[in-house]
């Protein structure tokens, strides 16, 4: 019976996902074990038919080492696209975590207007399930790379993620100087809610449906291959579950980001972003009592939201409803560091996904981009007191987002001697247009508000380190 059950389950995913994203996903949907199943979910904009010719860009593909949690070495590969004939510094999209879609509108304006584009090679779901480790420190060690290449101009590097590629774009902003600007659609901000509570909440409910009337298809094809995460960290372990969270360095973050979330959202729930414009209610197809709502009782922080962690002055929400459900227009953002924007596209749905089955169109990305690579980093990035901090925990080896290896090989990224390097690099990188005035008095402001005096005079020494490193 549990083999019919799987049987009927598998066939009932498959239909559903051709009905709601077109017979043209079949593609992706076909593989619904691997890699490019899963990339249909990175959100990169809309499918287009006039594709670029191989003429029109060039690629490369170039080997990334990174040392992995166990203390191994790791080889991954990232691809780099370039327009052809294209010479100098370009400016540059990073797509973390997903492999770039080549075949969507985004990818071909990015290359026409003569960026360079940069994504993971070769996607493979096993990297959902290492997201918050190994895959993060890939594309921290990634972003390192490409920032240290020839024809890559490191004033101007864009960071666009969706979903499981927002999140890494949330923690790469968090936990990095050196971004231009970045946007983050379907971001997982809380962790610990969207994977550990939320996650087998819904499984729950789809165990708990008849044999063809799994009550949300599409989420059940994606939560397990998140599990793993479930299995790594104990649930009472607070502090690890935070610091994965990019509710954790929402007030860290230091260049301009744009955010998109949609209401009916059932694979990220929207009130882990803001509880502004959570439905008390689903649409009726799912139980009742089935709400994605972001509870009070979590321990520490992970009650909170992204909205309620960010510095409130630099923050500003947008709340967006198209009429039929069309989305459309320039994609709205502000002059804080923040922006957030909500679109109504209506209460949770049984049958959806990161939007409305009947959801359709898109923002236009490319203002938005253009204005902040105009402006480049000398304009675009503010020294924020969190940043700091987190820079110089790193610097130490003490931060449990990107742990620090020693003994290992301190040429690979992922050791503590990469990391000082690393945190070296970006901050001489802002005094190119600002002084070493500037940066100490920030530095050192940041922090005189930790009120442990023994980690404040800590701190105040790596600074130190660190200050004379920088000429």
């Amino acid at each position: 019976m549990k083999i019919i059950k799987k049987i009927g389950w598998i066939t009932l995913c498959l239909a559903v996902f051709i009905g709601v994203f077109g017979i043209s996903a079949y593609s992706k949907a076909k593989n619904i074990f691997g890699g490019e199943f899963f990339a249909a979910f990175a959100l990169q904009g809309a499918a287009t038919k006039e594709t670029l010719s191989k003429d029109e860009y060039n690629t490369r593909i170039i080997d990334v080492k990174y040392i992995k949690a166990d203390s191994t070495i790791d080889t991954r590969q990232v691809i780099i696209y370039k327009p052809s004939g294209a010479t100098g510094d370009l400016p540059l999209i990073y797509i973390p975590h997903y492999s770039a879609e080549e075949k969507t509108a985004d990818f071909v304006s990015y290359i026409r207007h003569g960026w360079a584009v940069a994504a993971p090679y070769q996607f493979k779901n096993d990297f959902n399930g290492v997201l918050e480790t190994d895959d993060l420190v890939f594309n921290n060690a990634a972003l390192y790379t490409l920032r240290h290449m020839d024809g890559i101009d490191k004033k101007r590097i864009a960071i666009v993620g969706g979903s499981a590629g927002g999140y890494t774009t949330l923690m790469l902003n968090g936990l990095q100087m050196g971004t231009v600007a970045s946007i983050a659609s379907a971001p997982i901000a809380n962790v610990y809610f969207n994977f550990h509570e939320y996650f087998p909440a819904a499984d729950k409910v789809n165990r708990n449906s008849g044999l063809f009337d799994f009550k949300m298809p599409i989420q059940g094809m994606v939560s397990k291959a998140f599990q793993p995460i479930n299995d790594k960290i104990k649930k009472d372990d607070a502090r690890t579950w935070e610091a994965i969270s990019p509710i954790s360095m929402a007030n860290a973050i230091s260049n301009p980001l744009v955010m998109f979330h949609n209401t009916s959202d059932i694979l990220v729930p929207v009130d882990q972003i803001t509880h502004k414009y959570t439905y008390a209610k689903n649409d009726g197809t799912l139980p009742k009592e089935f709400v994605p709502k972001l509870p009070s009782t979590y321990p520490g922080i992970l009650s909170s939201t992204f909205e309620e962690m960010a510095n409130p002055d630099e923050l500003t929400i947008k709340y967006s409803r198209f009429a039929n459900n069309h989305v459309e227009g320039v994609l709205p953002y502000a002059n804080t560091l923040i922006t957030i924007n909500i679109n109504d596209d209506g209460p949770p749905t049984a049958k959806g996904s990161h939007s409305a089955p009947n959801l359709t169109g898109s923002y236009d990305i490319f203002p938005y981009l253009e204005d902040m690579m105009k402006r480049t980093l000398d304009n675009t990035e503010k020294l924020v007191p969190q940043k700091l901090l987190l820079l110089l925990e790193r610097y130490q080896g003490e931060s449990l987002a990107l742990p620090a290896h020693e003994g290992v090989d301190d040429t690979v990224y992922g050791s503590l001697a990469i990391y000082q390097r690393e945190i070296v690099d970006e901050l001489k990188m802002w005094m190119d247009s600002h002084t070493k005035e500037e940066m100490d008095s920030a530095m050192k402001s940041a922090v005189s508000k930790i009120s442990d005096s023994n980690k404040q005079q800590k701190y105040n020494k790596t600074w130190q380190v660190i200050l004379s490193q920088i000429k």
